[in-house]
């Protein structure tokens, strides 16, 4: 069975489980705007006069690149004046800062 198709400017929004805070937000879906699809968040809001109202926030569909991890010791380069052996041969003689 192939994944369901929102039509052009179409979408449709469900009720967020995962909600843990009220920053995030009460409804979750998609929407396609021209054949590109957007994820759209939705808060139940009040107005100052007690009406109420929906805000909605539409954002790319295409998921979050994770930066690649770097080890800390990925880059580095030993500054003591007591090089071992091994340092000397990962890192050359040349680095000795003196």
């Amino acid at each position: 069975m192939s994944e369901f198709q929102h039509k052009n400017l179409e979408g449709s929004l469900f009720l967020n489980n995962f909600k843990e805070r009220d920053q995030h937000p009460d409804y979750t879906g998609k929407l396609v705007v021209e054949g590109k699809t957007y994820q759209v968040a939705c808060w139940k809001n009040q107005t100052k006069n007690g009406g109420d109202y929906f805000k909605l926030k539409l954002s790319d569909d295409k998921p979050r690149e994770k930066k690649p991890y770097h080890s800390v010791g990925d880059n580095f380069k030993p500054k003591s004046k007591h090089m071992s052996e091994y340092e000397k041969a990962k890192y050359g003689e040349d680095d000795i800062p003196f």
